[in-house]
């Protein structure tokens, strides 16, 4: 007897990319360009029930209606036109968007999300060079900040593989206070620490990690809710798209630590932005890694676009 697999969360996400290329493909006349990421995405939808594959399509054809009737001065520049599905490794390199209609020599990207709207998923431990790798500042982080947290990741290797592997984070005393908030509070100290070299270095700061989260391109994000909403933000920061210009922040106002099961810190910036830093194990086993669930708790109300549309009539 042969069983079928449950689709998995990454599978809804992908079969919403799906959706969202099809729904610019049958609105544009633009060609899905063959490739293996196309592939994951068509197949994910093929998991999908009937009632999922409708809503999904209902909320895509409704999202890039009003976004391709916004950028219609594009689509109507050239009759060349293809649709591409993204890299995974895309996103590492602050490229967010998963769908990308080209037009001539033109871009239109669309960065697709079902039920959650997190930025990022990043990762500390005692190798990763957050600063370098969020592009924050090229001489990556500090000797202070390697002294803080290498002792604290050696540890949870050592928890680990004394355990072969094993070892539930159940089973940790006080992880919060042993590991979660020394962890959280050394990564906010290197944020702080850059941000008193002056006004000028702040700014970089704050556009830099806004780069790396928000993506360094403008693009569209669709966001399908329960089956029964269908969000769009615009992000215009280089003034490519046919909306408001998108600012980056210019300063820090505060880093705010939260208290109780959070296990996490709120970056306010200037311009509107705030955005929540939770850490967690990812895991129900220990690792040698702590994980970040990054979400946008405020933006900028006159500067990113937004619009929320009921698919449930």
């Amino acid at each position: 007897m042969t069983t079928t697999k449950k689709p998995t969360q990454t599978d809804f996400g992908r079969a919403f990319e799906w959706a969202v290329g099809y729904s610019i493909s049958r609105q544009t006349g633009a060609a899905i360009t063959a490739s293996p990421f196309a592939k994951i995405a068509e197949s994910s939808y093929e998991k999908m029930n009937e009632n999922i594959k409708t809503s999904f399509i209902k909320a895509a054809d409704i999202a890039l209606a009003h976004i391709l009737a916004k950028e219609n001065a594009l689509i109507a520049s050239s009759t060349d036109k293809k649709i591409e599905f993204n890299t995974d490794s895309a996103g590492k390199h602050g490229d967010v968007r998963d769908v990308l209609l080209y037009v001539g020599g033109k871009v239109l990207g669309i960065s697709c999300k079902h039920n959650h709207q997190a930025l990022k998923h990043s990762r500390l431990s005692g190798k990763c060079n957050f600063i370098k790798v969020w592009g924050i500042d090229v001489n990556g982080c500090s000797a202070d900040y390697w002294t803080k947290v290498k002792p604290l990741f050696a540890k949870l290797t050592k928890l680990r593989k004394d355990s072969n592997r094993t070892m539930l984070w159940d089973d940790v005393a006080d992880k919060a206070n042993e590991y979660y908030w020394p962890v959280l509070d050394a990564w906010a100290d290197e944020i702080k620490n850059l941000c008193e070299q002056g006004a000028e270095k702040q700014a970089e700061v704050g556009k830099s990690i806004i780069s790396y989260l928000v993506g360094k391109h403008d693009f569209y994000k669709v966001i399908c809710e329960r089956q029964k909403r269908v969000s769009i933000q615009g992000f215009n920061f280089n003034n490519t798209l046919a909306i408001r210009r998108t600012k980056y922040p210019d300063s820090i106002n505060v880093i705010n630590s939260k208290n109780g099961g959070q296990y996490s810190k709120t970056v306010v910036f200037n311009h509107g932005y705030s955005i929540n830093f939770r850490i967690h194990s990812a895991s129900s086993k220990v690792e040698s890694s702590l994980k970040f669930d990054i979400n946008a708790i405020g933006l900028p109300v006159n500067e990113v676009y937004q619009q929320t549309f009921d698919i449930t009539g």
